[in-house]
């Protein structure tokens, strides 16, 4: 399943694919059968939803958790059994009122009750299998284990459940949550609202009730069961965390809820909308916002999840029993366990998400466990040193920028933070082999001379690290520097993964990419990955300006041009593409300061594999968040898709094309090519590894290459590349899965033309 995402809404649709390989024929083909095209939905957090209807109906719920002290009365359990019938209150998130709905339990569980509402039984929305399914995910079974449910799993994470009811089991009531869905667009996939736990509220349940949505949810299918149990596990943590902490800081309620996700073994939260917007403060929260939201859910699930691996599960339940709220609650558990205190966390997570490694194997509170988490980037990259008087937008409490120096020497540079203390700096050098992390005083010059020799750039993480700060705008800082400008050519590549395929776009739709400007750049060259050798017109234009409507294409800056492949790929796909074009844009003095894009529209109808003359596509692959656009000639707008109906957790579609710019002294004529100066053979990484590692190496000439690993015995393991490969760097990946290798030390050597090295790499099963 494709979906797109397009301003302040996301569509699903299923877009037809042709795929050079197997394994994405078999993706596309197996999308098609299980006939979810039809749906063009996808589940959206309930909160905003539940705090309109609060505020419609003048429910106080942190007001009506304060019964919990009064509720003393014994209740007996319902001891429900299947078929027992019941009249459930439930809430029209639509328009702000409450109904009651007749049920019938379907299923008993050791754990839960489940019931499902009549008209949904009757109409064939939901099956005894769909229930079954349900029972079992959270009595029994998850992703994470196959022994136990999502309610063990969040009460041993987390803690226990209310009892208001006195009995110990969850009613689950499965229905159509009235949330005006209308048939595309976003729906609630389930809640749980708190005001059922309200002894005295006309329309409580009186009950630790969960609501599940069957309609657009459908939970007779897998994709269906699987977004609804990962929306049950974050739910059941919100009720828990309620029995706890029931007027809990929404950032921390939510953050907890996301992990629940995780450790449940479902997808981390997408993490796109996180790595764009690292300046703004950590425990914003915007319900009032459909669209910035989702960035605070991104931000809550990635600082929660480091939490989790930093400290284990402990923080989380420890942080609900000491039922101490905020940043207080998380200072009282960290101290108690420890030296590190929240503030210097925020640094190491700060870090962490920039570098997202173990820095000289003594550091790993820089690096996640958890795969695949996407790097944040430089918000602004430098490549003319001379600065007078720079400045950013500014700096929001508990959070941090990062601005990245290259393409220079003798960088150095001295920061005014303008008398606020609390903005403090660090320095992150980062060499072919090594990488420095400095303290920076704000005030006093800071030299990087060995800039452009030891190291090749230099980032300055700039953060505010305290909450309490009583401004509540950007904190301005500037800077000057000075050095020698060197004059560089440089990759602008947002691709990681080799090509997995090519879409087969009707005619008029454009498939594009945005490329970040960089400081003081002049755009030389484009590259793009194509499938066959014939010619492909585009252009280069500003990124448009614009706030309404979709457009993409601003002010033409090099329009029309042409690619034409030079190789084509028959059989498997190779280790790595060789069907490269390349347009040279020196002529057109264009300024990569600021943000452009790069396009090419399709001009013909696809002949798949075996024409390699015929009309051409650009190639492309799947990542956890893209830069790559595409048009719809039948829509008229731009919009960045990705292709999995559940999360869009690493599919979004990314189209290989490759920017390279320029910087430095004018009137320097160099060649383009980035090619390597010398053969060059890096150590893996990760290493130690399980049960993957990538290995990477450049080649100065073209050849014949071998990339063999071997044990400690001298015998080969695996052959990971033996071809003629052109001048260029590489990245191989080496697997032990579906292998029956142990634990312990093996070598790898590269061997081209008559330059053979050899490195270890540990494995650690």
């Amino acid at each position: 399943m494709i979906t797109k995402i397009i301003n302040r809404s996301i569509l699903i649709l299923i877009v037809f694919s042709v795929a050079a390989f197997a394994q994405q024929k078999a993706f596309i083909q197996q999308a098609a059968q299980e006939k979810i095209s039809g749906e063009e939905s996808y589940p959206v957090y309930a909160r905003p939803f539940l705090e309109r209807f609060n505020k419609a109906n003048g429910i106080d719920e942190a007001q009506l958790s304060k019964e919990r002290v009064l509720n003393k009365t014994n209740k007996t359990a319902w001891n429900f059994v299947v078929g027992s019938q019941k009249n459930w209150w439930a809430s029209d998130l639509a328009s702000n009122t409450f109904y009651t709905t007749p049920t019938t339990c379907r299923a008993v569980g050791s754990t839960c009750y489940i019931f499902v509402e009549d008209s949904l039984w009757t109409n064939g929305r939901v099956t005894q299998a769909a229930v079954d399914s349900v029972r079992i995910a959270f009595d029994s079974k998850t992703p994470a284990n196959s022994s136990k449910g999502i309610y063990q799993t969040d009460v041993e994470t987390f803690g226990d459940p209310p009892n208001v009811d006195g009995d110990s089991k969850i009613i689950i009531f499965i229905l159509n949550i009235k949330d005006g869905y209308t048939g595309t667009g976003g729906y609630v996939a389930g809640y749980f609202y708190s005001v059922n736990q309200s002894m005295t509220h006309a329309n409580s349940n009186k009950a630790e009730i969960y609501y599940l949505d069957a309609n657009p949810l459908n939970l007779k299918s897998a994709n269906g069961i699987t977004s609804g149990m990962k929306t049950t596990a974050h739910e059941f943590q919100h009720m828990i965390h309620w029995n706890y902490i029931p007027s809990s800081e929404i950032f921390f309620n939510e953050g907890w809820s996301l992990v629940a996700e995780v450790v449940n073994g479902y997808s981390l939260n997408n993490q796109s909308y996180f790595v764009g917007e690292s300046n703004h403060y950590l425990l914003d929260w915007r319900s009032n916002d459909n669209t910035a939201v989702l960035k605070d859910y991104s931000r809550a699930a990635r600082f929660s999840l480091y939490l989790k691996e930093q400290f284990g599960t402990a923080i989380l339940k420890n942080y609900l029993s000491n039922k101490i709220n905020g940043v207080t609650g998380l200072n009282y558990y960290m101290t108690s366990v420890g030296s590190r205190t929240f503030s210097s966390v925020l640094v190491d997570w700060w870090l962490a998400n920039f570098l997202n490694e173990n820095v000289g194997n003594t550091h790993p509170e820089w690096v996640y466990t958890y795969t695949p988490i996407t790097k944040v980037s430089s918000n602004v990259t430098y490549t003319n040193p001379n600065i007078t008087n720079g400045m950013t937008s500014g700096l929001y409490k508990y959070s941090a920028e990062y601005l990245t120096f290259n393409s220079a020497k003798n960088l150095k540079i001295n920061f005014n933070t303008v008398g606020n203390g609390y903005i403090q700096i660090k320095a992150i050098k980062v060499g072919a082999n090594t990488k420095v992390i400095e303290n920076v005083t704000p005030g006093t010059d800071y030299a990087v001379p060995d800039l452009g020799t030891t190291y090749s750039s230099v980032t300055f993480m700039i953060y505010h690290n305290n909450g309490n700060d009583g401004f509540t705008g950007p904190t301005v800082y500037t800077f000057n520097s000075t050095g020698t400008a060197v004059h560089t050519v440089q990759e602008i590549a947002y691709d990681t993964k080799e090509p997995t395929g090519v879409y087969d776009w009707p005619i008029g739709d454009s498939v594009a990419v945005v490329f970040s400007g960089i400081q003081g750049a002049k755009l030389d060259s484009i590259k793009v990955a194509l499938r066959t050798l014939s010619p492909l017109q585009g252009g280069v234009w500003r990124l448009a300006n614009s706030t309404s409507g979709t457009p993409l294409l601003g002010k033409k800056l090099a329009v029309p041009i042409t690619v034409s492949g030079n190789t084509y790929v028959t059989g498997t796909y190779p280790p790595h593409w060789t069907n490269w074009g390349k347009v040279d844009l020196r002529s057109y003095n264009i300024d990569a300061s600021t943000n452009f894009v790069v396009s090419f529209v399709i001009d013909g109808k696809y002949q798949g594999g075996g024409f390699p003359n015929g009309p051409n596509r650009v190639m492309s692959t799947y990542q956890q968040s893209s830069n790559s656009r595409t048009y719809t000639a039948s829509s008229g707008a731009w919009f960045n898709y990705y292709v999995d109906n559940v999360s869009p957790q690493d599919s979004f579609i990314v189209y290989i094309i490759r920017a390279y710019v320029s910087s430095g002294p004018t009137g320097v004529n160099e060649p383009i090519e980035l090619l390597p100066s010398s053969f060059s053979l890096e150590q893996n990484y990760p290493n130690p590894f399980n049960p993957s590692t990538v290995i990477s190496y450049q080649l100065p000439v073209a050849g014949h290459v071998s990339l063999k690993v071997f044990d400690m015995l001298g015998r080969e393991v695996a052959t990971l590349i033996d071809e003629f490969q052109q001048a260029g760097k590489y990245n191989s990946q080496f697997s032990i899965l579906n292998s029956e290798l142990s634990s312990g030390v093996y070598f790898y050597t590269l061997t081209a033309g008559n330059k053979i090295e050899t490195k270890k790499m540990l494995l650690l099963k």
